[in-house]
C-alpha cells in the first residue's frame, strides 16, 4: 500500500470545521510581540511559550529574561498586548488572545472549553524588577500566573480576531468577524460582548485586520465585504469605536483615484486571512487624536486626525511609496511627532519578497506632505545582526524603544540614546550579542556626524562646511574656514591643497614640417609674427631697430648746423662717420654706411647663434619648458610619430630590451583616505583572485591630521586589489597613486612612474560604501630623434 503525503504551505486552514494554524508563522493572524517601558513579550507558537524580557533592556550584568509555557497546548495565540503607559514594577501583566485548537480527536482544551479566548499573565512576584537589578539575584518566571481567562464559545472559528489594549492596561477591546467585546480583568474579571451585526452600520460584513486603542476610543481598520457579483469584492475601511459602549462613532472608506493602479484592485480573497491584505494601526501616545494606518497592499500610509469626541475622522495626508506593495506593513509612533514605518517590499502577487527596511521620520505634522525618511534601518551605524532574518514582518514601540520582529521569530530591540550617542545594533561590539532579543547598545557618534536629541535614530552627517572630530560626544558640528576641505560628513578641517593631483601625462607636440636645421633657422629669422612675443624675438625686428637708430643719429647730426656753428657741426658729422667706418666689416672701414650694415649683420648672427643654442637644449621635450626664444613656442628639437601595436605581435630584437624593462618594473600602490577618523588597525589591503582573497603586507600605514596613508607593493601588473575598512568611519576623499622606479640600460631608459589622482565629491554627497577605481597602464615605447 502506498501512502501519499502532501505538505501544505499555508498559514492555517480549516478541515471539517477544525482550525489548523501554522504555529511557526509569526506573521499569521495577529501581533506576536508587545512592548512598553517595563516589559517586552513575544508569543512563540512553535515552542508554545512566551518570551519575557524586563527593562532596563540594555542591562548586561545579568539576565532579566525568562520563558513561560502556554497554559494549555490547545491554545493557539493570535496576539499579545500590553498597556503602552503601564508603569508599575509589581504585578506586571500582559494580555494574550487566540483560539482553542484541539489536538487529535478532542473538541476542546484540557478544561473542556472551545472557541476563542482572552486572558492575562500576571507576575505575582513580591520582589520588584528594580530589586532584581540592584541585588543581581537570578530572575525567573515562576511567579507568572494565568488569571481571568475568558472564553467566547458561542461562535465558530474566527478567521479575523484582533485585540487592542487600553494604554494603562486596564482593559482590552477584542474585535472578530462575528463579535466584539470589552474585557476587564481587574479587579474582577468581566467581559461584555456584542454581535457585530449590532455594531457595524448598515448591517455590513466587516473583516477586522488591525486595531489600536486610546483611553476613550478604539480604531479598527479592515474590509467591508461587497456582494459576490461585484467586481470589487471589498472596500478598505476604518471605524472609530467608543470604548464605553462599543458603538461606531465615525468611519472612513478608501476610494482609489481613477485610472491609478490601485483602482484596478478587486480585493478578492479578503474573507480569509492573507498576509497580502494585512493592515497596521497605531495611535500617538502623546496626542491620541493622531492616527497612523498602514495599508501595504496600497503601498500607502495614511495620517488621520480624530476630533469632536471621536465623531469626526479626517484623513489629512498620506505617504505613498510608488508602484509596488509592502509600504506600511507595520506602523508605529515613536516619541512626539516621530514615526517608524516598516517597508517590506513584495511582488504584486505577494509571492516574492524583495527587501525589508524601516523608515524613520523625525517629524510628522498634520499639514506638510511627508516625502522622504530622515533615516533608514538597517544602515551603517545600525546594521541588521546576522542572527536576524532580513525578512522583517512587524514593529512595535514603547514608544521610546522600537522592537523589530523577523519571519523566524528573531527580535531586534533598539533602545533610545541620549544626544551625542546612537543606538548601535552591531553585535560585534555588544556585550549581549548572543541574547534574544538582541538589544542595541549606546555608542558615541563617530567623527563627521552628530545627534542633538534623544531617540533611536542614528547620528546624522555634518553639513558641508562643518566638521566633528568625534573625540567628544557629537552634539553639533564646528564651522570650517573657507579655504578648507570640509565635505559632507567631514571629520577634520583640512587644507584644500591636499587635494592636488600629480600627473605625468604629457601631450607631445606635432613634429615640425621642416626637418633641416637651416630651414628652421631661416624661417624663424625672417618671421616677425603678429604678437608682442614674436616681434620681441625676431632678428628682423631688431635689425630694423638698429637701422632706425642709425638713421636718427644721422638726421640729428645733419641738422646740427641749424643750431650750432658750422665748424662744430661738421666736426660732429665727421666723428659719427668715423665711428661707423670703424664698425664697417663689409667695406673694410671704407664706408660709414657699411658700419650700419655690419651692426645689423652682427645682431642677426648673435640672435641666430642664441637661437641655435636654445634650440639644441630643447631636448628631451617632456623635460623642457616652452620655446620662449622663438615665435612658435611649441617647437622642439625632436621628431615624433605614434602607432599602436597589438600585444600578439612579436617584438623585434631591437625593441625586446625595452619591453623586458617595462615588464620587470615593480610598482608600489599608494592610497590616502582624506578627512577620515579611520586608523590603520581598521584598514587592510587584499588581493582578490577568482575564488579567494590574500591579504597583502603593508609597506607603511599612518594616520596624521585626518589622512590615513598606506602603501603596498603590487605583486603583478594585472590584478584586483580590495582596500577594506572593518569599521564605519566616514571618508571625505580618496587619493590613489602609483610609483615605479626607472632604470638605465645602455641606450635604453625606463622612466620613473609617479602619479597621484584625487577623487572627491564637489557637491553635497559622500563616497559610497563600495567604490571601484580602475587603473590601466599602457606600455609606451618612445623613439626620439634629435634634429
Amino acid at each position: 500500500m502506498c501512502v501519499g503525503v502532501v505538505i501544505l504551505g499555508l498559514r492555517g486552514y480549516v478541515i471539517d470545521n477544525t482550525f489548523i494554524p501554522d504555529t511557526a508563522d509569526y506573521d499569521a493572524y495577529g501581533i506576536k510581540i508587545a512592548l512598553n517601558d517595563i516589559l517586552f513579550v513575544e508569543a512563540r507558537g512553535k515552542s508554545e511559550s512566551f518570551l519575557v524580557q524586563y527593562a532596563p533592556y540594555n542591562h548586561t550584568v545579568h539576565s532579566l529574561q525568562c520563558s513561560i509555557d502556554y497554559d494549555d497546548n490547545a491554545h493557539y495565540v493570535y496576539s499579545v498586548g500590553v498597556g503602552i503607559k503601564q508603569k508599575t514594577n509589581t504585578n506586571i501583566s500582559f494580555y494574550f488572545a487566540g483560539e482553542v485548537v484541539p489536538r487529535g480527536s478532542a473538541s476542546a482544551n484540557s478544561s473542556a472549553y472551545k472557541g476563542n479566548y482572552i486572558g492575562v499573565w500576571i507576575n505575582r512576584d513580591p520582589q520588584s524588577v528594580p530589586s532584581y537589578v540592584t541585588t543581581q539575584n537570578p530572575f525567573s518566571c515562576d511567579y507568572f500566573k494565568v488569571e481571568s481567562l475568558e472564553f467566547i464559545s458561542s461562535y465558530e472559528h474566527q478567521e479575523f480576531f484582533i485585540i487592542a489594549i487600553e494604554p494603562y492596561g486596564q482593559y482590552a477591546i477584542g474585535i472578530a468577524t462575528d463579535f466584539i467585546f470589552k474585557y476587564e480583568p481587574f479587579p474582577v474579571s468581566t467581559i461584555r460582548s456584542k454581535s457585530t451585526v449590532d455594531v457595524w452600520p448598515n448591517n455590513v460584513t466587516f473583516f477586522p485586520c488591525a486595531t489600536d486603542a486610546s483611553e476613550l476610543f478604539t480604531i479598527v481598520a479592515g474590509f467591508v465585504e461587497h456582494s459576490a457579483q461585484s467586481r470589487v469584492r471589498a472596500t478598505p475601511t476604518v471605524y472609530v469605536i467608543s470604548n464605553n459602549n462599543l458603538t461606531v462613532l465615525s468611519s472612513w472608506f478608501y476610494s482609489a483615484t481613477n485610472s491609478s493602479w490601485q483602482s484596478y484592485l478587486t480585493y478578492s480573497g479578503v474573507d480569509a486571512w492573507n498576509k497580502k491584505y494585512t493592515m497596521s494601526v497605531n495611535i500617538n501616545v502623546d496626542d491620541p487624536t493622531r492616527i497612523l494606518i498602514g495599508m501595504p497592499f496600497l503601498n500607502t500610509v495614511f495620517l488621520f486626525i480624530l476630533s469632536n469626541n471621536g465623531t469626526t475622522l479626517t484623513w489629512v495626508s498620506s505617504i505613498y511609496n510608488g508602484r509596488s506593495v509592502g509600504y506600511g506593513k507595520s506602523v508605529t509612533w515613536l516619541t512626539g511627532s516621530q514615526a517608524a514605518i516598516l517597508v517590506s517590499t513584495y511582488s504584486f502577487d505577494h509571492s516574492t519578497w524583495y527587501a525589508s527596511q524601516i523608515y524613520l521620520y523625525t517629524f510628522v505634522n498634520d499639514t506638510n506632505q511627508i516625502i522622504s525618511p530622515t533615516a533608514i534601518i538597517p544602515n551603517a551605524q545600525q546594521p541588521l545582526p546576522t542572527t536576524i532574518n532580513p525578512k522583517l514582518i512587524q514593529i512595535v514601540s514603547s514608544p521610546a524603544s522600537l522592537a523589530i520582529l523577523d519571519t523566524d521569530g528573531g527580535v531586534l530591540l533598539i533602545v533610545p540614546t541620549e544626544p551625542g550617542y546612537y543606538s548601535s545594533s552591531d553585535i560585534r561590539k555588544s556585550a549581549i550579542a548572543a541574547a534574544m532579543p538582541i538589544v542595541s547598545h549606546s555608542t558615541k557618534c563617530i567623527g563627521g556626524t552628530f545627534k542633538n536629541d534623544t531617540g533611536i535614530h542614528p547620528c546624522v552627517l555634518c553639513p558641508s562646511g562643518s566638521h566633528n572630530t568625534g573625540q567628544e560626544p557629537g552634539l553639533s558640528c564646528l564651522n570650517c574656514s573657507s579655504n578648507s576641505f570640509c565635505p559632507l560628513g567631514a571629520v577634520y578641517e583640512i587644507e584644500s591643497t591636499i587635494l592636488m593631483s600629480r600627473s605625468q601625462a604629457y601631450a607631445f607636440p606635432r613634429s615640425p614640417e621642416m626637418e633641416l636645421y637651416e630651414d628652421i633657422l631661416l624661417t624663424n629669422i625672417f618671421l616677425i609674427g603678429s604678437t608682442a612675443h614674436c616681434v620681441r624675438v625676431s632678428p628682423i625686428f631688431w635689425s630694423f631697430m638698429i637701422a632706425i637708430f642709425a638713421s636718427i643719429c644721422i638726421i640729428f647730426v645733419a641738422s646740427l648746423h641749424r643750431f650750432i656753428h658750422p665748424e662744430k657741426g661738421e666736426k660732429c658729422r665727421n666723428t659719427l662717420k668715423a665711428i661707423f667706418r670703424r664698425t664697417d666689416l663689409v667695406g673694410e672701414g671704407e664706408m660709414w654706411i657699411g658700419g650700419i650694415a655690419s651692426l645689423i649683420l652682427v645682431a642677426i648672427a648673435c640672435m641666430a647663434y642664441g637661437f641655435a643654442i636654445s634650440y639644441l637644449n630643447q631636448y628631451p621635450s617632456e623635460k623642457v619648458g616652452p620655446s620662449s626664444f622663438a615665435c612658435d613656442t611649441t617647437i622642439r628639437n625632436a621628431k615624433y610619430w605614434s602607432q599602436l601595436q597589438a600585444l600578439a605581435v612579436a617584438v623585434s630584437d631591437e625593441e625586446e630590451p625595452i619591453f623586458d624593462m617595462l615588464d620587470e618594473q615593480d610598482f608600489t600602490l599608494y592610497l590616502e583616505l582624506i578627512n577620515t577618523a579611520a586608523d590603520c588597525s581598521q584598514f587592510s589591503i587584499e588581493q582578490v583572485d577568482d575564488s579567494s582573497t590574500i591579504e597583502l603586507s603593508l609597506l607603511s600605514c599612518s594616520n596624521m591630521n585626518g589622512t590615513l596613508s598606506a602603501s603596498v607593493m603590487l605583486t603583478d601588473h594585472e590584478l584586483t586589489i580590495s582596500a577594506v575598512l572593518s569599521d564605519i568611519p566616514l571618508i571625505g576623499g580618496i587619493q590613489l597613486g602609483l610609483r615605479g622606479n626607472g632604470l638605465q640600460n645602455g641606450l635604453y631608459t625606463l622612466q620613473d612612474v609617479d602619479f597621484r589622482k584625487t577623487f572627491y565629491s564637489q557637491s553635497n554627497q559622500t563616497l559610497a560604501q563600495k567604490v571601484t577605481i580602475k587603473i590601466s597602464i599602457t606600455k609606451v615605447r618612445e623613439n626620439k630623434y634629435v634634429i
